[in-house]
């Protein structure tokens, strides 16, 4: 089973706020899109989606070098998202987040030894 390794990489992140709640993005690792009733919730909900994209990368993700070209890409990807909300009027937030799993890793299993 992988285990979370230390992160001190930081990632930027926008935060759009809706109505009823807050929609967060992390361009910069494939799959980490988040949600949250608050900032706080939001914030908390997409470093631990990171984290989690960071152990279970997709293939051809792992590299270190893919992950530089993808923090660049993200970075261009915050600036169009920036560029959007400021043409429809949304509010929005961009900060830095780190990685950070709020629930322990649960073992995987085959499920076909576990159907009823």
């Amino acid at each position: 089973m992988p285990t979370a390794k230390q992160d001190n990489d930081l990632y930027e992140v926008i935060l759009i706020e809706s109505d009823d709640d807050f929609a967060v993005i992390c361009p910069g690792i494939p799959g980490a899109i988040s949600q949250g009733k608050d900032r706080e919730e939001a914030l908390v909900m997409i470093a631990d989606a990171i984290a989690r994209c960071r152990l279970y990368p997709l293939p051809g993700e792992e590299s270190e070098t893919r992950r530089e070209e993808l923090g660049q890409l993200g970075k261009a990807t915050i600036a169009e998202l920036v560029a959007e909300c400021e043409e429809e009027g949304l509010e929005y937030y961009v900060c830095e987040v780190a990685p950070r799993l709020i629930n322990p890793l649960v073992e995987r299993f085959d499920i076909s030894t576990h159907i009823c």
